[in-house]
């Protein structure tokens, strides 16, 4: 049976068995929230790990008559979907990319549906976090979004503020009093935070040691390090690490004293 003979078959039964999927108008709003970061409205959709019905009943559409396999799919096309979402929306390619990657790893490893399902609520709400700390661009300047991007791209590096300022054309003095005024914080405290961010990230989804991460990140030491984290989340990286394998999930990030 050739393509077209087989998807009228398949929308005649679902048809008759009055099957259908998901109307656009929900599954929209549903990724939406997502990349808006209201996580009020994402926690209410939370599925139920017990309770793989709406899988079953099709109308998320079937994609492998096999029940874990079915779910293994739709946990890869949820996550590309919002991946893409947020990066439209905002979210730092690199960093939205390789959490999708870290989901999609972690979800190949379980073996039953309750986990993957345990596991996607998790994902949907750690997109939802970083979207809802995104810093909306749109009431900044072009100076200081054209710095923001900067800092995301070279969080990796060190950088000086002068060598910064350089690279975008800027006056360094004036790229500071900016930063400043428009995100009530330093471009030294911005950097260490985002620094910060992405180590929390290293320290959920990887075995990297505390000394690689530090040195990954261009801090001075692992002790220094060490110090800078706990000011941030206030735990260590060791109890960070600890919570998150034990609980399955991140520490709430506390808003800095600036």
């Amino acid at each position: 049976m050739n393509i077209g003979k087989e998807l009228n078959l398949l929308l005649f039964e679902r048809q008759e068995e009055q099957q259908s999927h998901v109307e656009y108008s929900h599954e929209y709003g549903y990724y939406e929230n997502v990349a808006q970061g209201r996580l009020d409205e994402v926690r209410k959709v939370l599925a139920d790990p017990n309770d793989i019905s709406m899988y079953e009943s099709g109308q998320y559409g079937r994609l492998s008559n096999n029940r874990l396999r079915n779910i293994r799919y739709h946990f890869v096309v949820s996550t590309a979907l919002i991946t893409r979402l947020c990066v439209e929306k905002g979210l730092e390619r690199e960093l939205a990319y390789t959490l999708s990657d870290l989901y999609i790893g972690k979800m190949d490893l379980l073996a039953d549906e309750r986990s993957i399902i345990k596991l996607h609520n998790e994902m949907l709400l750690d997109f939802t976090g970083k979207m809802a700390e995104q810093p909306r661009k749109n009431i900044y300047s072009i100076k200081v979004i054209k710095a923001m991007d900067y800092i995301y791209a070279n969080r990796t590096k060190r950088f000086t503020v002068q060598a910064m300022a350089q690279e975008l054309g800027a006056d360094r003095s004036s790229l500071s009093t900016a930063f400043h005024r428009e995100t009530g914080m330093t471009v030294s405290r911005f950097v260490r935070k985002e620094k910060l961010k992405a180590a929390a990230n290293m320290l959920r989804f990887s075995d990297y040691t505390y000394s690689e991460i530090a040195e990954y990140f261009g801090f001075s030491s692992q002790s220094h390090f060490i110090k800078c984290f706990k000011e941030e989340y206030g735990v260590t990286p060791k109890e960070y690490r600890q919570y998150s394998l034990n609980s399955n999930q991140a520490i709430i990030q506390q808003p800095l004293n600036i």
